[in-house]
């Protein structure tokens, strides 16, 4: 599959729960109030990890030593002592589990009942696992997707899966955005990372905040996703919610058991009036609202929902007149519906030896024109990075284009191309100024391989395969397979839009005098150097 880059052209609440905001960070060692409060806050030992295992541009993390332990070593065995201790649920052994209820609060309060939810998924193979959580300080119109190389955690980075994000974003612009700002300091989705480092160690996630308040605009959510990724096993769901706010026990229990109940019961109509009562309900309504309209796009009688667990603070605290719930549920369907998964990335002929030879090239390349030096390194071993190559190099700051520049036709040594094509990119790209030495740690690199030109048919063309070259009178343009995917063009749009690059009119690519050449592009960014 062709890596669905982050490129947008090369060339050229209102809110329905009421957990409070979280309170001042305390000096004292105490722990604070029923679970809607992070705990107190401790010293970020987050820095005494490898810092080879992080990835860069990752997502800080915005609660840790608040919500759960920033301790590394305590934070992996708290979350593997959760899950070690609770109970598997045998009828779910044999279903394709496609999602999970999970609470969020602070561990010492709703750890336990994350514990059931995460066992009933531990290990299995799962590719990607979106993480649909509220915003407990911003309502939006779309719903929110974290557009970065990783997420960070103190057990270290948590890779996302791009290639789903981007597209989310161009499948269903409408309904998906890459709003960064809604995931600062908010807790909700970020509590169940550890357990998923901890649980599926070798899933990417697809971090997603849906605080969308229209029951139209949240159903359409839930068809996109549908849409996108209903038939693939290797996607599972995870939904972040905690239930009833700050009743006393027993009436804490009796809302809980009820909400809990339509759920199982598939009464959504009595679910949505349930769930959506503020201080009775479940603070994250929305996103399983998005999950019930994705969910039900299931035959009836092949799907399920499991209760695996339920406690509230009361149970894991003691303080039982004032309590919040916490609740595990399970959706699963009869195996056999949903059979596809996604490919694995494919870089044709690169190694990951080979992949990170040229980033780090790239990489050497950029701070040595910027600051002003010669760049002197010794020819690969690989004779594939010594053989005629042509590459282009993306630089970007803040997801931002910053500079791109290639070469399309091999003339030289793939290895040679990219330093070369790196340098020009960082000064010598008009569009932009020239990168500045302040600047280097802000960059992400991506490197595209390209495959030798070759005439093709209008009608031959695959948007997402194939990049294009037009040119006639003179005048040529191109643009790289990453950029209708970007921007949602189909065919005949790619086509005109490779005309208009080339300073042609948009259906030039109906004129036969017009020379029309396809391409493939083998695409890796930093996040793509392992095997």
């Amino acid at each position: 599959m062709w890596r669905m880059a982050a490129l947008i052209t090369c060339l050229l609440s209102i809110f329905n729960c009421t957990e409070r905001t979280p309170a001042p960070v305390r000096s004292s060692t105490k722990e604070m109030g029923n679970g809607n409060r992070p705990l107190t806050k401790e010293k970020d030992m987050t820095s005494q990890r490898d810092a080879s295992q992080r990835i860069e541009h990752a997502f800080s993390p915005q609660v840790a030593g608040g919500f759960y332990t920033a301790n590394p070593t305590a934070l992996a065995q708290e979350v593997a002592g959760f899950i070690r201790a609770a109970e598997e649920v045998p009828a779910l052994v044999k279903q394709d589990l496609v999602g999970i209820l999970s609470p969020h609060a602070g561990y010492r309060y709703s750890g336990r009942v994350a514990g059931y939810a995460y066992r009933a998924v531990q290990n299995k193979d799962y590719r990607t696992v979106i993480v649909m959580a509220l915003s407990h300080r911003r309502a939006a119109r779309r719903a929110a997707v974290l557009d970065r190389p990783a997420y960070d955690t103190p057990l270290g980075s948590l890779k996302v899966d791009r290639d789903l994000v981007k597209t989310l974003l161009t499948h269903a612009s409408g309904m998906f955005d890459a709003d960064e700002p809604m995931f600062e300091g908010e807790h909700s989705l970020e509590v169940q990372l550890p357990f998923i480092q901890v649980a599926l160690p070798k899933a990417k996630i697809v971090p997603m905040i849906v605080a969308v308040h229209d029951d139209t605009a949240v159903a359409k959510i839930g068809q996109a996703l549908f849409d996108v990724v209903g038939t693939r096993q290797d996607v599972l769901f995870v939904l972040s919610s905690d239930l009833s706010h700050f009743f006393p026990y027993d009436k804490a229990v009796a809302l809980d058991t009820r909400t809990l109940g339509y759920l199982e019961k598939w009464q959504l109509k009595e679910w949505n009036l349930a769930a959506a009562k503020r201080s009775e309900g479940m603070c994250g309504h929305r996103p399983i609202q998005a999950f019930t309209a994705f969910f039900e796009q299931y035959e009836t009688k092949k799907r399920h929902v499991t209760r695996l667990a339920y406690q509230n603070s009361g149970d894991t605290a003691g303080d039982k007149s004032s309590v919040v719930g916490y609740g595990a549920l399970a959706f699963s369907l009869d195996q056999g519906l949903r059979t596809a998964s996604s490919q694995k990335e494919d870089f044709g002929p690169y190694s990951a030896a080979d992949r990170r030879q040229l980033m780090d090239l790239a990489k050497q390349a950029v701070a040595a024109a910027v600051q002003g030096s010669a760049l002197s390194y010794d020819p690969p071993a690989s004779s594939l990075l010594n053989d005629k190559g042509a590459a282009f190099v993306t630089l970007k700051k803040a997801g931002k284009l910053r500079g791109c520049i290639g070469h399309v036709i091999a003339r030289v040594p793939l290895s040679k191309c990219v330093v070369d094509v790196a340098r020009a990119a960082a000064i010598h790209d008009t569009r932009f100024n020239p990168v500045q030495p302040e600047e280097l740690g802000d960059l992400d690199y991506e490197i595209s391989v390209l495959t030798a030109p070759e005439p093709i048919a209008p009608e031959e063309v695959i948007v997402g395969r194939h990049g294009l070259i037009m040119t006639s009178g003179g005048r040529s343009g191109l643009l790289l397979p990453q950029v209708p995917i970007e921007w949602g063009w189909d065919r005949e749009a790619f086509l005109a839009a490779t005309c208009r690059k080339a300073g042609l009119s948009l259906d030039c690519w109906k004129d036969p005098s017009t020379k029309i050449e396809g391409f493939r592009a083998i695409v890796w960014g930093e996040e793509d150097l392992d095997e």
